[in-house]
């Protein structure tokens, strides 16, 4: 997963035709919260139309409706194509949900004609009930490439208010997230991706939850307006001050391996595997927009 992934509403044709222009690398085509259920069965066209002419040239995945809404099978039925990178699956409570979805995917590939086990699926966590089954849920399925974080449905299942008033998230909510990352971790995912910004319009806000996010062990955050891309890029990124350490403690560990030394101390600290291991990852992670230490603390 890329850090941010942007919401296209899949019932609004105008939105779906500005796909090629659109920022940051991976989109999510809506077909649930962000479509009336009115106007669910013209989404599905809609967007299986955009699938077919856009999935070739940009990484498209599809949010369907949950496991529980009665409106799974045909979201799948429809979306199902060349041109389709994955889906992101809402409210997940059980692994079996997400096993029972991984089984119809692998009908629905065979049917088209698509390698088995080629699309890949996104698991959002909403609910008490799915954070406490997140640790078997992360385990569940082998197409599973991440999990994501919904607040404002776990706000509401838990009987919290979303936003919260004073804009600091509860203690709740935090632990909630916490799980998420260690579940993640443990089952060898990509570190979990947090839900789109409630305050949309007020950038330093989104900052600052996005920069929450990562020092949680957040890998990303959903956005759901072009604007947001760029912001979330950046929180996301590695500082310049962070690759350049990341650069000089590579470039000692080679220095003192070919010495035969394994631990050393580097300005005073101790240098030891699992700490290369962490500049090794940032280094990684050096394609994605860097920002300066005083631009991250505007």
């Amino acid at each position: 997963m890329s850090a941010v992934m942007l919401f296209v509403p899949g019932s609004d044709a105008g939105k779906l035709a500005k796909i090629p222009g659109l920022p940051g690398g991976e989109l999510l085509l809506d077909l649930e919260d962000g479509v009336a259920w009115s106007r669910k069965a013209q989404a599905r066209e809609l967007v299986a139309t955009a699938l077919a002419q856009h999935g070739s040239s940009r990484v498209l995945w599809v949010r369907v409706n949950s496991f529980g809404s009665h409106l799974l099978f045909d979201d799948l039925d429809a979306v199902v194509m060349d041109g389709l990178a994955g889906i992101n699956l809402p409210k997940v409570e059980s692994a079996q949900q997400l096993q029972t979805v991984d089984w119809v995917l692998d009908a629905l590939e065979r049917r088209r004609g698509l390698e088995p086990g080629a699309l890949r699926v996104l698991a959002t966590i909403e609910t008490a009930l799915g954070v406490q089954n997140a640790p078997q849920i992360a385990q569940s399925s082998s197409r599973l490439e991440g999990l994501c974080f919904g607040a404002a449905d776990y706000s509401r299942d838990v009987g919290l208010d979303w936003p919260p008033a004073d804009g600091a998230l509860p203690l709740t909510v935090q632990q909630a997230r916490v799980a998420l990352v260690q579940a993640s971790a443990s089952a060898g995912l990509a570190a979990p991706h947090d839900g789109a910004s409630a305050e949309f319009r007020d950038l330093n806000r989104l900052e600052l939850e996005a920069r929450a996010a990562c020092a949680l062990g957040f890998g990303g955050k959903h956005a759901i307006h072009p604007a947001q891309v760029p912001v979330i890029e950046a929180a996301f990124a590695p500082t310049e001050r962070q690759l350049a350490w990341a650069q000089e403690v590579v470039a000692a560990a080679h220095q003192h391996g070919q010495q035969g030394v394994g631990a050393f101390a580097l300005h005073g600290v101790m240098v030891d595997a699992p700490v290369v291991a962490r500049a090794r990852q940032l280094l990684g992670r050096s394609s994605t927009p860097r920002v300066t230490e005083s631009s991250a603390s505007q």
